[in-house]
């Protein structure tokens, strides 16, 4: 609600406004009056009013230098001056000091209602600008925050950059990676098919990660997320591993009956080894296929460990014939499964089956057919030709006739579902695009949109907001916001040479609330004002003509 203070000197004039105006229902709240300036100023200061309605002549302090005092210190603060006195030195003296209206005594309560109600109703508007600007200008920063902890997460794991060019990178996103000890986490999350779960679980998991010292969530792929924790000793290291799966588990399962499997990295003590321990982490992780759900692993932890009794998919040569337990896991990495995975994938499918039952050429046939007809009918559901890859693998019929060792077997299984992972990717990043490009459209036809978002554009896509944002800016080069405020950009530079229309005009149409916040964003880009935009231009054009 806005408020409202009064200072006047004649105490009838004063009750009539204080009492024959229903302030409450015209939205204004009558927070305070004083019979002078002296008396109205530290009321003023401690109420902090939007509106000051003050008269001229008062004693001890008058209205004008009551105003200066409020324009020094609440420059925000609107004031309304009240006068009898129609001299012109007194308008010019209040116009000076930035008074917003300048009424003359007698003024009926209907007439002075309606400009406080005008002046209150601007106030509101500037209000919800000033909030869109701040909202603008903190996901500006937030994506560009996000754009840098994706490119120095990926240098963490590539050692593309040098230590000193990590820890300046990452201390301008506001973290702190100088730490004696570190250990990478790897979050694997199956989700279906509503991608407001994984925004939920995204979120909660790092609202953990902020909750614990220097511990660090970054996005790694699409089923799964990364986090990095730094310590001061093993021990603290230790003591926030165990809090932060705590946190996770309980997160996820907070959402829904979403299964989990955490892989996580040996501890390091240099930011160089970070690399090391992202692929250990990684190897262990493609485990998570033969795992019973809902498992917490290390590097350390044997796979058969992995298979307990309990699981109600074990693997051993009996089951796999009898009820294809392998063929659903086999069908679970053609779904999920990455290509550096593929690999330790296939050996870990052969070490689960233990060396016994592999060095039977009979066996060793009808476990690479049953995972040849698993791959090719998986082929077939995302519409490409089996054909095509067995022309640049082999034939299976060809493969079947010379298959003696279980290493020949899984040199065949592993270049086979190498070219369906790479098939499938293509296939999928086909579908992914037509849903970019379409997301990418819904921006370039409502651009101009004041509401346009991060948010809008990413449900477009069906995307959470993280995953969008992410691609936009591998896709697009530049960040949603760059891209954004790049078109309104562009549009209000049209308008500026091919119109007459005024600034405040252009940043409406552009899509801004705010003409004080297109001016300075418009001056951020080109270095210029529109006014001396537009003047450079028109003159640009007069030189030609010329």
């Amino acid at each position: 609600m806005i408020k409202l203070f009064l200072a006047e000197d004649e105490i009838a004039m004063r009750d009539g406004i204080k009492k024959h105006i229903n302030w409450a229902e015209a939205g204004i709240d009558f927070c305070g009056e004083a019979g002078d300036g002296e008396l109205a100023w530290p009321m003023i200061l401690e109420q902090k009013p939007d509106i000051v309605l003050t008269d001229i002549k008062m004693p001890f302090m008058d209205g004008l230098q009551l105003s200066k005092l409020i324009r020094k210190e609440l420059p925000e603060t609107r004031i309304v001056i009240l006068s009898g006195y129609s001299e012109f030195e007194y308008a010019q003296a209040a116009l000076r000091l930035g008074v917003t209206e300048y009424l003359l005594k007698p003024v009926t309560p209907r007439k002075l209602k309606e400009v406080i109600v005008r002046i209150a109703a601007s106030i509101e508007e500037e209000k919800k600008q000033r909030e869109a600007r701040v909202d603008l200008l903190l996901e500006e920063e937030r994506e560009k925050d996000e754009h840098n902890r994706r490119k120095m997460f990926r240098s963490l794991i590539s050692g593309d950059m040098t230590s000193h060019d990590l820890l300046e990178m990452a201390d301008s996103i506001g973290m702190r990676l100088t730490a004696p000890f570190y250990r990478l986490i790897l979050i694997y999350v199956k989700y279906d098919s509503d991608y407001r779960r994984q925004e939920a679980v995204e979120q909660l998991l790092e609202n953990n990660a902020d909750s614990l010292e220097a511990c660090y969530l970054f996005e790694h792929s699409v089923d799964s997320m990364a986090a990095l924790i730094t310590g001061k000793s093993m021990e603290d290291l230790d003591a926030k591993l165990e809090e932060l799966l705590k946190k996770a588990t309980a997160s996820i399962k907070s959402v829904g009956k979403l299964q989990y499997f955490i892989s996580t990295g040996h501890p390091v003590q240099h930011l160089s080894e970070i690399r090391e321990a992202y692929h250990d982490a990684y190897q262990t992780a493609s485990c998570r296929f033969f795992a019973a759900p809902d498992q917490i692993v290390s590097s350390d932890t044997p796979i058969r460990k992995l298979l307990r009794e309990d699981n109600p998919n074990p693997i051993n040569t009996d089951k796999a014939l009898q009820n294809g337990n392998l063929r659903t896991i086999w069908e679970s990495f053609l779904k999920t499964g990455t290509l550096p995975e593929t690999a330790d994938f296939v050996r870990n499918v052969f070490s689960s089956l233990g060396e016994e039952n592999t060095q039977s050429v009979l066996f060793l046939n009808y476990l690479t057919m049953d995972c040849y007809f698993c791959m090719a009918a998986f082929l077939k559901e995302i519409g490409a030709d089996p054909d095509e890859i067995s022309s640049r693998v082999g034939d299976i019929n060809t493969v079947m006739g010379s298959l003696n060792t279980s290493d020949d077997a899984r040199r065949y299984l592993t270049d086979y579902l190498e070219e369906v992972i790479r098939t499938r990717d293509s296939s999928v990043s086909g579908r992914n695009n037509q849903a970019f490009e379409k997301a990418v459209a819904f921006i370039d036809e409502h651009y101009t949109d004041r509401d346009m978002s991060l948010n809008l554009a990413a449900a477009e896509a069906g995307l959470s907001p993280n995953r969008f944002s992410a691609q936009f800016s591998r896709e697009m080069g530049v960040t949603f916001m760059e891209y954004l405020i790049g078109k309104r950009i562009e549009l209000a530079c049209e308008l500026l040479m091919t119109t007459d229309l005024r600034s405040f005009e252009i940043a409406d149409r552009a899509g801004y609330n705010d003409p004080h916040y297109f001016s300075a964003t418009f001056k951020k880009i080109k270095g210029m004002s529109p006014r001396e935009y537009r003047r450079r231009g028109k003159a640009d054009d007069e030189g030609e003509e010329a």
